[in-house]
């Protein structure tokens, strides 16, 4: 069968469609395609019901012979469950890649990312900080669902980081973001703590968020992602939320605490 990967939304988004392709790949000896177009779409219900007949072990039923993964499958419990498998499919299928609609939301910019270089940091990468912050907000203001900066202050008044932190962001442009931002800056000039401002590309961002000890996620996938393929951060703090049916991914690693 064809499992067919629909480009929509950006490397966050992505990541999860392709990894929602791997389990249908996985367990119906499906095939990975991008912008082939099929026939049937996945709904997020479809997949909700294969993963829990996966998780406790039910009869799957069959699928459509071709599938198009158009939806966003924010479900991570399959994906912790599957994790060795998927880094056995990465690394078996080298040419497997995923395409963005856009350096911004749908800006037609569109970005190609083979996945054997999300799974796996270049040798020569040398932005490495050990306590990372990754701060979502552009169009997530618009939409109120950034994080509130007064639960980031409040998480990091307990002391859970020492010696420094880096804040990894898109570049700020707002009259909003940048009193985001500084806001944080303020509190941390009352630490002992030393301050590291980055603005990247979107994979040097990621790549950062990945080689981290301890990430302080935001809600963007973009960050969840990175705490699920690293194999350096320790302890992972994630926004908590209300789950919907379309969102039930809190916990990338194991050692995540809520906040």
């Amino acid at each position: 069968m064809i499992v067919n990967f629909y480009v929509h939304g950006r490397l966050g988004n992505a990541i999860f469609r392709y990894l929602a392709s791997v389990i249908l790949c996985l367990h119906f000896n499906g095939t990975y395609t991008v912008d082939s177009p099929q026939s049937n779409k996945c709904s997020d219900e479809m997949f909700l019901n294969i993963v829990e007949n996966i998780i406790n072990k039910r009869e799957i039923l069959p699928i459509p012979d071709g599938i198009n993964m158009d939806r966003y499958y924010q479900h991570d419990l399959i994906y912790k469950i599957h994790k060795n498998e998927i880094i056995d499919f990465i690394n078996n299928h080298t040419e497997h890649y995923v395409v963005t609609d856009g350096i911004n939301p749908a800006d037609g910019n569109c970005q190609k990312y083979f996945m054997r270089d999300i799974l796996n940091t270049p040798l020569t990468f040398d932005k490495k900080y050990t306590n990372v912050l990754h701060i979502r907000l552009e169009d997530f203001v618009i939409l109120d669902w950034y994080v509130k900066v007064e639960r980031i202050i409040e998480l990091l008044k307990r002391n859970i980081i020492s010696e420094s932190l880096c804040l990894v962001c898109n570049k700020p442009v707002s009259d909003f973001e940048n009193a985001y931002i500084q806001v944080i800056k303020d509190y941390i000039s009352t630490t002992n703590l030393q301050l590291f401002i980055e603005h990247n590309d979107t994979i040097t961002d990621f790549y950062i968020m990945k080689e981290a000890e301890t990430l302080i996620c935001s809600k963007s996938t973009l960050s969840w992602s990175a705490a699920f393929f690293s194999n350096k951060i320790n302890k992972c703090y994630l926004p908590d939320y209300d789950i919907s049916p379309n969102s039930t991914c809190k916990y990338p690693i194991d050692n995540t605490e809520l906040y």
